[in-house]
């Protein structure tokens, strides 16, 4: 069934899990429209189950089956106003073990599958006047990445380089893209390769003092798809706590030689 005009129709993918979906529910819970789109139907089906939320299966880096669930998109909602950008994955390999199908998939989820869907998602957004991308990048894009390896760190520089060039292209269109780049942040996947004492030491490495949340990620990306961000356009925003800024070691550390 159509939404009403008023409402706000945004599609997020990897929205089953992690930053998708605290994403998911702080949209739903603004009274956005939101659909979830994710490989993994349990998830995805039993997220939008709690939260009334639109489930349609998909792996971005199949450039047919994004057609297809945009496609959907458009037939159950008449356009779309934005999209977030959240599927990814990583691999944890050193450069001399990478294998190519490690590389080709990690590429392929994070930076073709952001493309594929921001083109799809672009072409009902500009038959609407206009609309917002957001794409989940990371810090590992400024810098590397300490969880994953190279591959990883490689799609998120190619997510950075994409959103500049994209929002560059599409502003003619009343389309704004921006990229978040999340710091260490604290989701199932993490909980369940790092011990809490490995936990512990990240969070007293972050200069505000603890993990990233997906709330915290959530909130920014909010703001990326608001009008309150209306001139906002191929720019990104930390929300790392301040890791970009620190060395790496505990920040207690910093002050207790200067005393």
């Amino acid at each position: 069934m159509p939404s009403s005009p008023a409402t706000p129709v945004i599609a997020v993918t990897g929205g089953a899990a992690g930053i998708g979906a605290a994403t998911v529910r702080l949209l739903a819970s603004r009274g956005h429209a939101v659909v979830i789109l994710d490989r993994d139907r349990a998830g995805g089906e039993a997220l939008g189950g709690e939260t009334g939320c639109a489930f349609i299966p998909l792996d971005v880096a199949d450039g047919a089956a994004v057609q297809s669930a945009f496609a959907s998109i458009d037939a159950r909602f008449q356009g779309l106003d934005g999209l977030v950008n959240s599927a990814g994955i990583e691999s944890r390999r050193l450069l001399d073990a990478l294998g190519e199908d490690a590389w080709d998939r990690v590429i392929d989820v994070n930076a073709k599958g952001t493309m594929l869907c921001t083109q799809a998602a672009a072409r009902l957004m500009r038959r609407g006047g206009g609309g917002s991308v957001v794409n989940v990048a990371s810090i590992a894009g400024k810098r590397i990445s300490y969880s994953g390896d190279v591959a990883y760190t490689a799609s998120k520089g190619a997510v950075l380089a994409f959103t500049r060039h994209a929002a560059f292209e599409l502003a003619v269109d009343g389309i704004r893209v921006n990229a978040i780049c999340p710091g260490p942040t604290r989701t199932p996947m993490i909980e369940r390769n790092l011990s809490p004492e490995r936990m512990e030491a990240v969070a007293q490495a972050v200069p505000l003092g603890r993990w990233v949340e997906g709330s915290d990620v959530a909130e920014a990306i909010a703001f990326f798809l608001s009008p309150a961000s209306s001139m906002c356009t191929g720019t990104s925003l930390d929300v790392d706590g301040g890791m970009l800024v620190s060395n790496g070691s505990r920040y207690a550390d910093y002050f207790a030689a200067r005393r």
